[in-house]
């Protein structure tokens, strides 16, 4: 675990520091921005110096928790009785009403370590109604020494009553100086390295399983796949997808399925075709959040996607 802040977050780190040291700091923060930048780790950074017994840093740089003191190797260990991550539980669509009710308990709770008590929530969008209903109450009536660190990848999907209270943080993707730092630090393969640099678009984390190689060779054989997806044996396609789809997450095969079209496509051709191409396109940039959003069977969602546009791709192409 890093208790630093998060590369290209300094500056909300710096913020929730300053305002932990001068004693105003506010009960709830939501960060949020694309998936993939490092804001859970940030979150967590923050959860660290919140608990730490031991601040380190200097006027100089952001204050970030010790990683020595008993608070830090307790979280370090995560078996801190102060600290808990909540996040939507594997096969299950939302974050459910109970899981914010657990919240709200842990945070109505006298902490064991000290008064402090911290909640990080990830995927905070995937609250359903309910959920959301039920934190917003204990936002409203805040226990003292508690704190919540929400973490977001859609800010528009939370509603605008639990937006309005809570410190908010713009997490923005990694600039290249960032970005390559991380990337430095992971075990790529040289196709692999082609690969994330073509794709990662400042978001470390969304190309961090490219350190397996079974994701890597998987990926290039949907590149080649798609190269003349016109022409492309739906037999194969459709063994590729019975194969990968549980496999690679479903973001970077969109991301390489978009590159390709856009690489196949001159931007030629009437009004129609077009139009009918752009769209299509975008119903593939949004299928992964559909198929969670709707509990849609992946493999059929796509597989009509691809066959749509093949149709749409020959008539670009013969108008």
């Amino acid at each position: 675990m890093n208790f630093k802040p998060a590369l290209g977050h300094e500056a909300i780190h710096a913020h929730f520091s300053n305002a932990l040291e001068e004693q105003r700091l506010h009960h709830a923060w939501l960060l949020y921005g694309m998936k993939g930048i490092g804001k859970a780790s940030e979150a967590m950074a923050m959860a660290a110096l919140y608990l730490c017994e031991h601040r380190s840093g200097s006027e100089q740089e952001n204050t970030h928790a010790c990683g020595e003191c008993h608070g830090c190797c307790m979280l370090k260990a995560g078996s801190h009785p102060d600290f808990i991550m909540v996040e939507r539980l594997e096969k299950k669509r939302d974050i459910t009403v109970d899981q914010i009710r657990e919240v709200l308990s842990f945070l109505s709770l006298t902490g064991m370590q000290s008064e402090k008590r911290v909640v990080v929530l990830n995927d905070a969008e995937m609250m359903n109604l309910q959920a959301a209903n039920a934190l917003l109450k204990g936002l409203e009536e805040p226990s003292g020494g508690s704190l919540l660190l929400m973490v977001c990848h859609d800010l528009m999907r939370l509603p605008a009553t639990i937006r309005s209270r809570c410190m908010l943080g713009h997490c923005a993707p990694l600039g290249d100086t960032h970005m390559n730092r991380v990337l430095a630090g992971m075990e790529f393969s040289d196709a692999a390295k082609k690969m994330a640099m073509e794709i990662a678009g400042g978001r470390p984390g969304h190309v961090a399983c490219l350190q397996d190689h079974k994701v890597v060779d998987g990926l290039l054989q949907w590149q080649a796949l798609l190269k003349d997806v016109q022409r492309a044996d739906v037999g194969e396609l459709q063994s590729w997808l019975d194969t990968h789809l549980t496999l690679i997450p479903h973001e970077l095969i969109i991301d390489v399925a978009l590159q390709e079209i856009q690489s196949q496509w001159d931007g030629t051709g009437s009004f129609t075709s077009r139009e009918a191409l752009l769209k299509t396109m975008w119903s593939l940039a949004a299928w992964p959040k559909e198929v969670v959003r709707h509990s849609l069977r992946a493999g059929p969602a796509l597989m009509a996607l691809l066959l749509e546009l093949r149709l749409v791709l020959k008539s670009a192409v013969t108008v």
